[in-house]
């Protein structure tokens, strides 16, 4: 499943993306990836596109102010590799949280890498980190297709109940509740092809 509209190379009338920036910087190869792209699924990625993409930012709004500021200008692959250093960060810092914010040292732990897009980025991650190891495993690639395919289809209901526990008639009141909504999430799950027997139901109350 692809990102629609998705980055800019991807044909679709997106916006500048971590790809882009990958694509223009020669980290991803268009001759490597099938022709899957622009409206009608059937052209290559489009890097000279991402680049157009790259010098119309720069020209609207990063030259003129290092311009102003009288700094040198940037040039496509700068601004590019200025995209993926921020994404790096990005990655690093739930990681932080993680570690080192909770007392353990990043360095003495092993990077695991997933996601098509990982392995342009993992080094670069760990190095930022400390850590020395990454491990990509061979299918990193397709672990969100594969979540996607694997993970159970959930849709949740709630609503306000405004009834003092122990008050006389809550009890019924809240089932016939859980009841009614119950039987909403089941016909959205219905109206997606699960039959009512594989349908598993979980009741919660949030009390105060």
């Amino acid at each position: 499943v692809r990102a629609h509209p998705g980055p800019v190379c991807y044909r679709k009338g997106g916006f500048l993306a971590t790809t882009d920036a990958n694509a223009v910087l020669g980290r991803i190869r268009p001759e490597l990836f099938p022709s899957i792209f622009g409206p009608g699924e059937d052209q290559p990625l489009d890097v000279a596109g991402a680049r157009r993409a790259f010098e119309e930012l720069l020209d609207a709004q990063i030259r003129p102010w290092f311009a102003a500021a009288g700094g040198a200008p940037l040039s496509v692959e700068e601004a590019a590799f200025g995209f993926v250093k921020v994404a790096n960060e990005a990655m690093c810092r739930p990681i932080r949280e993680m570690t080192q914010m909770r007392g353990h040292d990043a360095a003495g732990h092993v990077l695991a890498c997933f996601g098509g897009a990982g392995g342009q980025h993992a080094c670069a991650v760990a190095r930022a980190l400390g850590m020395r190891r990454v491990f990509v495993h061979r299918h990193a690639s397709i672990l969100s297709a594969v979540g996607i395919a694997l993970a159970d289809v959930v849709v949740e209901a709630q609503e306000a109940a405004a009834l003092m526990h122990g008050a006389e008639g809550a009890a019924a009141r809240v089932a016939e509740r859980h009841e009614a909504l119950e039987a909403q999430v089941t016909e959205q799950l219905a109206q997606q092809g699960f039959a009512r027997e594989d349908v598993r139901l979980e009741r919660f109350l949030n009390l105060r």
